[in-house]
């Protein structure tokens, strides 16, 4: 946990000075949180239950409570999670993701910008894990940055002044360890308007994972 424990002690700076629930973005002026909700729609149920890791203020899952039969949101920090809505819907648990573990099981898992606050190994278990969480014929929806050419990590930021680890993984490394897992028909897709990718060496993409 040795990277995963650097963005915490990031993020625990972020979660002292909160004080609106768009602040968990730390830049809002690239906020994205609309493609994300209407991209998250296309694949709900009312039937269905949702499983969501890393769901911070609840900016993307305050907005699904009405496409879900239920939604569990799973978020480290109680500063953040105070700002998701209070709905019997609306289930939350306050847990590093690397410590999360479930008995139940989830017709829809996502995970959205928060795959780069863990390193290589520490990615591949949170994905052994959501793999043994998801239904049959359950989705899995990775969104995230990811290197173009080549994995990109990040120890420090001059734009946010100060520490901060992000590892964003070479796209079809990552997609190769989703498969060795099990997963399949691993669809990419190009979530966000061009100007959404500030970076020449990253790009945003959702990975739409099955378990058949």
């Amino acid at each position: 946990m040795k990277n995963n424990k650097s963005s915490i002690e990031f993020y625990k700076k972020v979660a002292s000075n909160i004080n609106d629930a768009i602040d968990v973005k730390l830049l809002p002026k690239n906020d994205n949180t609309y493609y994300d909700i209407e991209f998250i729609k296309e694949y709900s149920n009312k039937n269905s239950n949702l499983l969501d890791l890393g769901s911070g203020t609840g900016l993307i899952i305050n907005e699904l409570v009405d496409n879900f039969k239920s939604i569990t949101a799973v978020e480290l920090f109680k500063e953040f999670s105070k700002f998701i809505i209070k709905n019997n819907k609306l289930h939350i648990i306050n847990s590093n993701l690397l410590e999360f573990k479930s008995d139940n099981t989830y017709k829809i898992i996502t995970m959205f910008g928060t795959a780069h606050y863990f390193d290589s190994d520490e990615s591949l278990l949170i994905y052994k894990k959501v793999y043994s969480m998801l239904e049959d014929n359950g989705t899995f929806i990775l969104k995230n940055q990811f290197g173009i050419q080549k994995t990109k990590t990040v120890t420090s930021s001059e734009e946010l002044g100060d520490d901060y680890y992000a590892q964003y993984r070479e796209l079809q490394f990552e997609i190769h360890r989703l498969k060795s897992i099990g997963f399949t028909n691993i669809e990419i897709v190009d979530i966000y308007p061009e100007e959404a990718n500030r970076w020449d060496d990253t790009h945003f993409y959702a990975l739409v994972c099955e378990k058949v």
